[in-house]
């Protein structure tokens, strides 16, 4: 007959049989690297003749890999190849180069890396499949040499608010770096949209955007879609984004 010690005694036997199987269900913890190991397992320039021209980092940098030539900003740059030349890169209006010289953009020769951070903001690499596409030209950042591209300005802007443009066509990577979501509003014929100029990031098709006097908004018409940088959470929508147009 087994006294309260006796009970006490099986249930604590019995409860360490437990824990010693559940013991032995655990993962054992991975090991932990050799430095060496760290170091080439996690590179940002891998030795890939087939990586794309334009890549974003696991945190949303930009990478920049020039085999040959290559057109990007450099501000907000954290590291870069030093066999790498740059030259400035003259603008060029209805497909011929003019004596202004991009204030942002640069030509980068040679073959190497470039990585450039997103900061408080977000890269969109986007490839072109002979597309016809205008962005507004401080949200360009990188696009190939491959593609064809001259600079304008926005209808209507001139004297109002000016808005450079840079029209990019043809096959080849481009890269937007904007401060919220980037999306697209279809725009037809029968449905024009108004766009407030302060998400207003560009098109691609048969759009036509006019900008009128006293009004932050865009009348966008035509065939195509119009680019949109949406608020991301956390930032205030402001009177920029919402509310009705005047």
């Amino acid at each position: 007959m087994h006294g309260p010690l006796g009970a006490f005694g099986a249930a604590f036997v019995g409860a360490g049989s437990a824990l010693l199987s559940s013991a032995d269900d655990v993962t054992a913890p991975a090991p932990i690297p050799g430095v060496t190991d760290f170091a080439f397992g996690r590179l940002l320039n891998p030795d890939d003749a087939h990586a794309a021209p334009l890549s974003l980092t696991a945190e949303g940098h930009l990478m920049v890999r020039v085999r040959g030539e290559m057109m990007s900003r450099t501000d907000a740059l954290l590291v870069c190849s030093e066999n790498l030349e740059t030259r400035p890169l003259n603008r060029r209006m209805q497909g011929r180069a003019v004596p202004d010289v991009f204030r942002r953009l640069v030509s980068l020769e040679g073959e190497g890396h470039m990585v450039l951070s997103r900061e408080d903001e977000h890269f969109f690499p986007l490839q072109l499949h002979r597309d016809l596409c205008f962005f507004i030209e401080h949200y360009l950042w990188a696009l190939e040499a491959t593609l064809m591209w001259d600079v304008g300005q926005l209808p209507g802007s001139r004297g109002v608010r000016e808005m450079a443009l840079v029209r990019a066509a043809g096959e080849g990577l481009l890269a937007l770096r904007i401060p919220g979501e980037l999306v697209a509003i279809k725009i037809a014929g029968e449905r024009p949209y108004r766009v407030h100029v302060a998400g207003f990031i560009g098109w691609v098709g048969n759009v036509v955007p006019r900008m009128e006097r006293d009004v932050p908004y865009l009348h966008c018409e035509g065939e195509g879609a119009v680019f949109v940088s949406l608020p991301s959470s956390g930032r205030p929508s402001g009177p920029a984004l919402g509310g009705r147009p005047s």
